[in-house]
């Protein structure tokens, strides 16, 4: 992966390929994508990261990114990972490890290399045999680049915008560059992931309103947390979130100061 302390130019793409520790998979329900490309979007506005083309496959998630440094990236991607299986513990009621220790990141040089990792992450799913051609595939960024559907995860990287001075124009481009994609030769379907997790199983298997209750419950929690935390800002002129309890406590007790100076 290269030496991940070393810091890059602002704004430099990484291709971020994150698996499952195992080989088991990561999503049992189209609740579970939804869920992750929610954290994904979060972390990216939060952290300040730009997410270009993106791929949720059974066991494995491929990003393209755009952040300064890869050390950073790494910590960043490390939260996001956290926050989705915090999701996941709590809904499949579950525990333990979950991704690989590190995700394997690598940048991108030029302007004909990011657009051949574009490729490489929105075809995935054809090569997979999961769909019979990347826009028939739900889970990926392929429609809005392709086809004109809107993502709200996805920041339209320079290099993308200047296929065309139109949506269309870039559209149509894009499309010539899959032109020669591999065939699947087979009906869309979800191909299981070749490995299984027993507790994710028995959470996929029992009752599903009992499990669609607590995913239910964790994303109103996590909501209440985001709403609290986007009221209460740091007074040093920052743009950190205060997530922790001890964050909030602080900004309170400081709020509290103020309202009694006045």
């Amino acid at each position: 992966m290269g030496d991940r302390t070393a810091a890059t130019s602002a704004g430099t793409p990484h291709h971020v390929v994150h698996r499952r520790n195992d080989g088991s998979a990561c999503f049992f329900s189209d609740e579970d994508h939804l869920v992750y490309l929610d954290c994904l979007k979060e972390a990216a506005e939060r952290q300040g990261c730009a997410i270009h083309a993106y791929v949720l496959m059974p066991d494995h998630v491929q990003l393209l990114v755009s952040l300064d440094s890869e050390t950073r990236l790494a910590q960043r991607l490390s939260g996001l990972g956290e926050h989705y299986v915090e999701y996941v513990n709590y809904t499949y009621q579950r525990n333990g490890a979950f991704w690989e220790e590190d995700p394997k990141i690598t940048g991108i040089g030029d302007e004909q290399d990011l657009l051949g990792c574009y490729r490489e992450i929105e075809t995935a799913p054809v090569r997979a045999r999961l769909a019979p051609g990347p826009a028939d595939y739900r889970w990926s960024s392929h429609r809005h680049h392709a086809c004109g559907g809107e993502d709200a995860v996805i920041r339209d990287h320079p290099v993308y915008l200047g296929l065309g001075t139109t949506q269309l124009a870039r559209q149509l481009a894009y499309n010539e560059l899959f032109c020669d994609a591999p065939d699947s030769g087979v009906p869309a379907r979800i191909r299981p992931a070749t490995g299984r997790d027993p507790a994710l199983d028995a959470g996929r298997l029992e009752d599903g309103i009992a499990r669609s209750v607590r995913g239910i419950a964790w994303q109103s929690m996590n909501a209440r947390k985001r709403l609290i935390a986007g009221r209460l800002r740091p007074h040093d002129g920052s743009t950190r979130s205060l997530e922790t309890p001890d964050d909030l406590a602080k900004a309170r007790a400081s709020g509290a100061r103020r309202f009694a100076s006045k």
